[in-house]
């Protein structure tokens, strides 16, 4: 295993008051710090989701695999959120923070984002089934308001690491008359130094990749995001770096039998779209336990072509609604039938 990189870490000097250093667990191989601030008479702690996600688009479905590497109690998981019958999201990174000294509950951005996504494409007085995604940049900056108000609350200087965002969403998902899709949406910041070591912290408007459909000629295949970014080629191997490399442990599993085989091949050797939903579903749930740590925990869900939302691995504990949401509203998914303009459209 490569030697572990650098976490997210806050340079501090005192201000007004001293401020103490929060240590948190992360929810990745190693441990990071979580970082303090001073604000008014409080503090603010941010706690890290770092981990990895799983994509794989097949002929009718398209899956979505989390997976974090520890199971210390009080760590936070990447979650899967159903943002609608056909959109499902993973945030990663800076997404829970904490005001210690305070009575309010912790800001907890990922189990916020399905509200903030549905009040940002609601129109008129349509109902939350009735509203329409018109582009993926909207569901960007349907947090960025959002973030930008908390990142607010950082005044010291942030170190991160090189091309590293403040936060990660990984988007996927299926639009009628276009086919399945994958992004990711990252949110850098820019800091301005205001003197007496007090800097101004600024979220700027996010990045969009587009992961699927690829390029022309470029493979179909498994897709992998991590949190912290690592080069593939320096941190542990990929997935489908393992198949490829055709991995003792995966083995067995990918042949288990004649359906999943022919699913994992198509999708290895860049057919994914060939391959059945079914199989490459089991080839996960057997497949991603054998090469992440003991007590890894990990969700799956998947949007089929057909029949919408679905979970597959349901997280232990469903993280609680957006503040607000009316109870009326839940369950109720809106439709995308609108076509995004950042997209490429997929080569058969």
């Amino acid at each position: 295993m490569a030697t572990p990189r650098p976490n997210l870490k806050f340079s501090f000097y005192p201000v007004l008051l001293s401020l103490s250093v929060f240590l948190c667990v992360c929810v990745w191989f190693v441990p990071s710090t979580a970082f303090a601030q001073e604000k008014t008479e409080q503090e603010i702690a941010v706690n890290l989701t770092e981990g990895r996600v799983v994509i794989c688009a097949t002929k009718d479905a398209i899956i979505l695999a989390s997976a974090d590497a520890h199971g210390e109690g009080g760590s936070r998981a990447p979650a899967i959120t159903a943002l609608s019958a056909e959109r499902m999201a993973v945030m990663l990174g800076a997404v829970e923070w904490v005001q210690p000294d305070s009575k309010d509950q912790p800001i907890q951005l990922d189990t916020e984002f399905r509200g903030l996504v549905a009040a940002a494409l609601n129109t008129g007085n349509q109902n939350a089934g009735a509203f329409r995604t018109t582009d993926i940049e909207s569901i960007g900056i349907a947090l960025l308001e959002r973030l930008r108000a908390v990142a607010g609350l950082l005044h010291h200087k942030i170190t991160l690491g090189e091309d590293e965002p403040l936060i990660r969403i990984v988007l996927a998902g299926y639009l009628r008359d276009y086919g399945p899709e994958a992004w990711t949406i990252d949110y850098h910041i820019r800091q301005d130094a205001l003197g007496n070591d007090i800097w101004r912290t600024r979220v700027l408007r996010p990045t969009y990749n587009q992961l699927y459909p690829p390029e022309k000629g470029k493979p179909k295949t498994f897709m992998e995001v991590r949190y912290p970014p690592e080069n593939r080629s320096a941190g542990d191997p990929e997935l489908l770096d393992l198949l490829q490399q055709n991995d003792s442990r995966l083995a067995k599993i990918r042949t288990a039998d004649e359906i999943q085989a022919k699913s994992v091949t198509f999708a290895a050797e860049g057919q994914s779209q060939k391959a059945d939903a079914a199989g490459v579903v089991n080839f996960l749930k057997a497949g991603l336990p054998a090469i992440l740590a003991p007590q890894t925990k990990l969700t799956m869900a998947k949007v089929e072509y057909d029949g919408g939302f679905q979970w597959i691995i349901q997280p232990p504990k469903a993280p609680a609604p957006p503040p607000g949401e009316k109870q009326k509203e839940k369950g109720k998914e809106p439709e995308e039938p609108e076509r995004p303009t950042l997209r490429h459209k997929s080569e058969d």
